[in-house]
């Protein structure tokens, strides 16, 4: 279960990440955790999210994805790797806060769905396709395909959204829904903090695509409707 820590004075995020992994030089992964930088600056008074070491470190490799996915794209662990594969957001922040439109005409696109899916906040409406990264519409397209194609499409209510800028709701930093690599899928049902009726099957296939599945978090953070294509954040 992810505690929280506010930094103290004289700490760093070596001396810290020393005292809850008894291991200094996890600092800049806690450091990429946290959506810091920077790993050299921290303020007293700054809350950290410590996640348990499994989330920190990586959790054992992935099954191989079916042969639908020929993208050839391995789900970043971290910010930095975020950075590197989905592009730096940050240099798209303008100075009161607000994103640069730049950021979607550069980055995102649009995946077509095999079948539709109720909008969660209005279901009267379809949704036919996800607006997401650019480079994750293969992977979107395949996972989509393979529920299809393996009897589990009626196990989707709705649609609840992939990209959007804003901050995660239990911390600070931003969402990965931010870079428009995480999805959420009937969230009626699958609040956030609470256990949730997602699907085990659904989740599978995920998970062979390289999603990790919110629902595997504890406490607060946990999300069964959030499903996210990096680790490690």
């Amino acid at each position: 279960m992810a505690r929280t820590y506010i930094v103290q004075k004289r700490d760093t995020l070596a001396k810290i990440a020393k005292k809850f992994y008894k291991e200094a030089a996890l600092a800049r992964k806690l450091a990429d955790f946290n959506s810091i930088l920077n790993p050299d600056l921290i303020q007293v008074g700054q809350k950290l999210e410590i996640p348990p070491r499994r989330m920190l470190t990586g959790l054992p490799p992935l099954p191989p994805a079916p042969a639908t996915a020929q993208t050839g794209i391995i789900p970043p662990h971290g910010l930095e790797q975020i950075l590197i594969d989905f592009g730096n957001i940050y240099n798209y922040l303008r100075d009161d806060g607000t994103l640069d439109p730049r950021w979607e005409a550069d980055q995102l696109g649009r995946a077509p769905m095999p079948f539709t899916l109720p909008l969660s906040w209005d279901q009267t409406k379809l949704v036919k396709s996800i607006y997401c990264h650019k480079k994750l519409i293969p992977v979107i397209t395949d996972v989509f395909t393979a529920l299809r194609r393996e009897g589990l499409q009626e196990r989707l209510k709705t649609y609840g959204g992939c990209y959007n800028f804003r901050g995660k709701r239990t911390s600070g930093k931003l969402s990965t829904h931010s870079w428009g690599i995480a999805l959420d899928l009937n969230p009626e049902t699958n609040s956030q903090g609470s256990a949730g009726n997602m699907d085990e099957a659904v989740v599978e296939v995920f998970r062979r695509f390289g999603f990790t599945w919110g629902g595997d978090w504890s406490g607060k953070t946990k999300d069964p409707m959030h499903f996210q294509f990096c680790a490690g954040y």
